[in-house]
């Protein structure tokens, strides 16, 4: 803020040193002729102007009578729309239809035999995270998949079990059966239930109906998304967001499975804190360490990391299918178990019996219904992001899409369908999608040939694996999740990329940790959300100046070579303006305009106030002496110099004589304090919305700069932006002709009334650079001051600048 007026200000346009920007200018000059020149001439449009010459296109309002009109009037029951809709619900025809036989037919075999090998090994596994017997995840194997097939539109992803559903299953069931009862006692010693004991049918029962409740009603919420086409609310779950529940949920996991290992027998705790309570618990336990099973444990693992780590990577490059390293342990592991008895001799817990056929439809019971409906809702959001998520990937990587909304149908009819035989909620994995298509599958008939294998497992083989150790299936489950442990890598370079997906990342795997995946998926996705309102609270606003000889305006912080127009400010904020952010907007304006129309009119205020106060003295010094000369002369007698001048000295020792005033004073006599600027320019291109209280500030932010005899004009207003502006009656306070269509419209009106900087500009914009190369313009430096070698000039060099004004 100065007391300088801006009539007086420099008369010249900034432009660049020749010793600093001249090579750019050059290149750039060099790089337009490279691709064409371009040479505009047209008026100076305001935005008004601009849409009287060029209508825009009259849109109908979208009542909710309209759109029931619409909705209604696309119902028809033609041939064509009836084909639609069935191909549409099961898309398995459009497959089918297209299938190449018997190229894809032999692919899709041998990649679903492959991963139905995996599926037999990873599916009993699963099951221990679900509290439910190894058997249950044959079934979700299989049943799953079968219905999958003719309502998804993925041709590769893999259906089945999946570790962070189960673990969500688990809890839901665990917590229901905690207050269980068994009618036949099965206390162990240290007062908990085993609850895999094949002898215990009421325990497994009462939980196998909890976990098809759960099923049943994450079907039904899927489901109701899909006909409500409510895809599209997975957008709110990032990747950030989702990698970090993830590798949360792996924690869970692996925690799950630490007694199996060691052949300790505990309860699940409950949320919160459930890792640290359950760590805790086992090493206050340690000495009850079943070292047989701790043994076999060790030994499996090693197996697996060998086989995985070393083996598999070298024979990948000579056949596309993984060895089947889970099978082979599984097979090893049972047959050894049979042959030493370690059931017997040496304590080994063992998955027991594995019932032979296929189960009897059931209805699971609603009696739990009302206790595990919100546990639904968040086990189907979370299997609908991944599997959809797992989906869009490989489809981008095949050239096909996949439909959301179909998909939520797909998961739904899965899960309800499955529920009905004593199975939980099933998911896609990453793993067995990745063999799935490493194999050479091209579409979902590869999964159907997978269920082959676990047909037969289910209607013969199933008893052949009673005496697997289920330490053997915990061991499997904690060297799959080596893949989520990895994803800590990403922290470092979430880091560099953004703060924010850094922060979302960690605040949901701790929120995961320690308060569970429920609480801490809910926690994760409020986090995201209010990243959100941060980044627009306090959005990145700046200030823009031109780039010479072109119509260019560019950040001034980023860009070097671009330089101010004297007089006029070009503001720009990089965010919607809505309640949040409003008042930021006017702080922003205010700070790096260095213009604060509130502190300017105090000012003004003050040295008026001042004034005025000067003026009052004066006058009753006048009144004064006055007084005094006629008392004088009433006594007969003419006053001395000396005794008149008493008086006065005595009334200005109250003036305020000090420096500071004396300058304030001095330098306002003729003219008030103001700007050293007549316009600001608001580039509002990145504004893509604008509620009533921004209208409110922005409104106010101009009334501000008129009272103080700054002009404000707007550019680049998109239409929504226009539509608010029309709707809160902004015009009423302001005019229309505010409005211009282009920054360099704004510019070129604001100095219609500085004609030497407006031939200045034009001729700035057609100069050709094989001219003579002048001196440097005066520029403004950071301090706001005007620095110049010489008065007057224009610098550049190059071809013929393809903008004129």
């Amino acid at each position: 803020m100065t007391a300088e007026n801006p009539k007086n200000a420099p008369k010249k346009l900034g432009s660049f040193p020749r010793n600093q920007s001249g090579d750019f200018i050059h290149s750039l000059l060099n790089m337009g002729q490279a691709k064409g020149t371009m040479t505009v001439e047209r008026p100076v449009y305001t935005q008004i102007k601009f849409d009287e010459g060029c209508p825009q296109t009259e849109t109908v309002p979208k009542t909710l009578r309209r759109r029931i009109s619409v909705a209604t009037s696309s119902c028809t029951c033609s041939r064509e729309c009836v084909k639609d809709f069935l191909l549409n619900l099961f898309p398995f025809i459009r497959i089918m239809k297209n299938y190449k036989m018997p190229s894809w037919l032999v692919r899709d075999m041998l990649s679903g035999l492959t991963v139905g090998i995996t599926r037999v090994s990873m599916g009993m596994a699963s099951a221990l995270l679900a509290s439910l017997p190894p058997v249950t995840g044959l079934y979700v194997s299989f049943f799953p998949v079968i219905i999958y097939f003719f309502f998804g539109t993925s041709r590769h992803i893999s259906i089945g079990t999946f570790a962070v559903t189960c673990l969500m299953v688990g809890v839901a069931v665990d917590r229901e059966t905690a207050d269980w009862t068994p009618s036949v006692s099965n206390v162990t010693a240290n007062g908990t239930y085993d609850s895999l004991d094949a002898s215990n049918s009421e325990f497994i029962q009462a939980k196998l109906e909890v976990a098809a409740a759960v099923t049943l009603l994450t079907g039904i919420w899927q489901l109701c998304m899909g006909m409500f086409r409510l895809g599209f609310l997975t957008i709110y779950l990032s990747d950030p967001l989702i990698s970090g529940f993830t590798t949360g949920a792996a924690c869970h996991v692996f925690t799950a499975q630490v007694k199996y290992v060691f052949g300790i027998k505990m309860k699940r705790f409950s949320e919160p804190f459930q890792i640290i309570k359950t760590f805790v618990q086992l090493f206050k336990t340690i000495t009850e360490t079943n070292v047989a099973t701790l043994i076999t444990s060790a030994m499996c693992i090693v197996t697996l990391v060998f086989i995985k780590e070393c083996i598999d990577p070298r024979v990948r490059k000579k056949i596309k299918v993984p060895l089947p390293g889970e099978l082979l342990v599984v097979v090893v592991s049972t047959l050894i178990s049979y042959l030493a008895n370690l059931s017997t001799e040496f304590g080994v817990a063992t998955v027991g019996e594995i019932p032979t056929g296929i189960p009897a439809p059931v209805l699971p019971p609603s009696r739990y219904f009302g206790a595990v409906i919100m546990d639904s809702f968040t086990i189907a959001i979370v299997a609908f992001t991944v599997s959809v998520s797992l989906a869009k990937l490989q489809a981008a990587n095949n050239n096909y899409e996949v439909d959301p909304n179909q998909e939520l149908i797909a998961y739904g009819m899965c899960n309800t369908f499955s529920s009905f035989f004593n199975t939980f909620v099933a998911s896609a994995s990453l793993s067995r999608s990745l063999i799935q298509e490493r194999a050479g599958g091209k579409t979902q008939l590869a999964g159907v040939f997978s269920c082959v294998i676990i047909l037969v497992i289910l209607l013969a083989l199933g008893p052949l694996l009673q005496t697997l150790p289920t330490s053997i299936l915990a061991c499997i489950i904690i060297v799959a999740l080596k893949g989520m442990f990895l994803q800590f890598k990403e922290l470092k370079k979430l880091w560099f990329i953004s703060k924010y997906d850094f922060f979302i990342w960690l605040v949901t795997w701790l929120a995961v940790f320690l308060l569970g995946v429920d609480l801490g998926l809910l926690i994760g996705v409020a986090f995201s959300l209010l990243t959100v309102v941060f980044r627009t609270q306090r959005p990145y606003a700046c200030l823009y100046g031109r780039v010479p000889h072109t119509d260019i305006y560019r950040d001034q912080n980023k860009y070097r070579v671009v330089r101010e127009i004297p007089g006029i400010k070009i503001f720009h904020f990089e965010a919607a303006l809505y309640y949040a952010n409003a008042e930021h907007f006017r702080n922003r304006i205010y700070s790096l305009t260095d213009a604060n129309p509130q502190a300017l009119k105090a000012e003004r205020a003050k040295i008026e106030e001042k004034k005025e106060r000067e003026e009052k003295l004066k006058e009753k010094l006048k009144k004064r002496i006055k007084k005094q000369n006629t008392d004088a002369s009433l006594n007969g007698h003419v006053p001395s110099r000396r005794h008149t001048s008493e008086p006065v000295a005595l009334e200005m020792e109250t003036i305020d004589t000090s420096p500071e005033h004396s300058e304030l004073m001095a330098g306002n006599r003729d003219e008030v304090p103001s700007f050293d600027i007549h316009h600001i320019v608001i580039d509002c291109s990145s504004v893509s919305y604008i509620d009533s209280v921004g209208v409110k500030i922005l409104s106010q932010v101009i009334g501000a700069y008129r009272h103080v005899g700054v002009t404000l004009f707007l550019s680049h207003v998109k239409t929504p932006m226009q539509n608010m502006l029309r709707r809160t009656n902004f015009y009423e306070k302001n005019d229309q002709e505010m409005l211009y269509l282009t920054t360099h419209d704004a510019i070129v009106a604001a100095l219609q009334s500085q004609q030497d900087l407006l031939k200045e500009l034009k001729k700035d914009a057609t100069t050709r650079a094989n001219a003579p190369s002048p001196s440097p313009l005066p520029v403004r430096d950071n301090n706001n001051t005007c620095t110049s070698d010489t008065p007057n000039s224009l610098s550049g060099r190059g071809d013929p600048i393809p903008v004129e004004v």
